[in-house]
């Protein structure tokens, strides 16, 4: 029975710690500059992409670290273009180079939070087709000049960043010259449960646990 308590409380206590981090939504959404308009085997193009914590704005939690695009052929074979950061707080560029024809899917590449694994197919020879967003909103983010192209949102688009307002497939002063990036609300956290709750539920769960444990040993005197 001692087992059984010593388990419970650190299930308990696992899942308190780790509910702030899990609810907090550390993933990104990743975008590129307008591509070339066609695409050849063999040919190097730079592609600029920017890498957006919620699909809002640069990295919060500091250096990021290196970062690249990653082409997949349907095939399986995987080519890396490492990026370059820009002056532009979250804005990269790549080498890029497709080795032969091809359906491709890129992707992003990084050792910090959840990456995007569709940023774009590209059909070699042919044209680059940016996915549509999966964004129904973003978080207020005051742009300077040089800010992302955001794409329209797909159809059935669930995500939402924490504090968002309606997503832009344009750059718009209502939906991204609101909030500084030092302000502290353009990264809030989702939304979670009051402690109060988590912590009372973990008290009746152990006293559950106890009197089970009681009723037991009096059934087996």
């Amino acid at each position: 029975m001692r087992r059984i308590l010593v388990v419970l409380v650190i299930v308990l206590t696992g899942g308190l710690l780790a509910t702030p981090s899990a609810q907090a939504g550390n993933w990104e959404e990743t975008l590129l500059d307008p591509p070339p308009a066609r695409i050849e085997p063999g040919v190097t193009y730079t592609f600029g992409y920017w890498i957006l914590q919620h699909g809002s704005y640069p990295y919060m939690g500091g250096d990021l670290g290196p970062t690249a695009l990653v082409a997949t052929e349907a095939n399986g074979e995987r080519v890396e273009f490492p990026g370059t950061a820009s002056k532009t707080d979250g804005h990269y560029s790549a080498e890029v180079l497709f080795p032969r024809k091809g359906t491709w899917t890129i992707s992003s590449q990084h050792q910090v939070i959840m990456t995007d694994q569709l940023v774009a197919t590209v059909t070699v020879p042919g044209a680059v087709k940016i996915a549509p967003s999966e964004m129904t909103a973003r978080a207020p983010y005051r742009w300077g000049a040089v800010r992302p192209s955001f794409p329209p949102s797909a159809p059935g688009a669930q995500e939402a960043a924490p504090g968002g307002v309606p997503a832009v497939s344009e750059p718009s002063t209502t939906a991204q010259d609101v909030a500084p990036k030092s302000q502290a609300s353009v990264d809030k956290p989702a939304k979670t449960l009051p402690w109060t709750l988590i912590v009372l539920g973990g008290l009746a769960t152990i006293g559950l646990a106890v009197w089970l444990g009681r009723r037991y040993a009096r059934a087996n005197r």
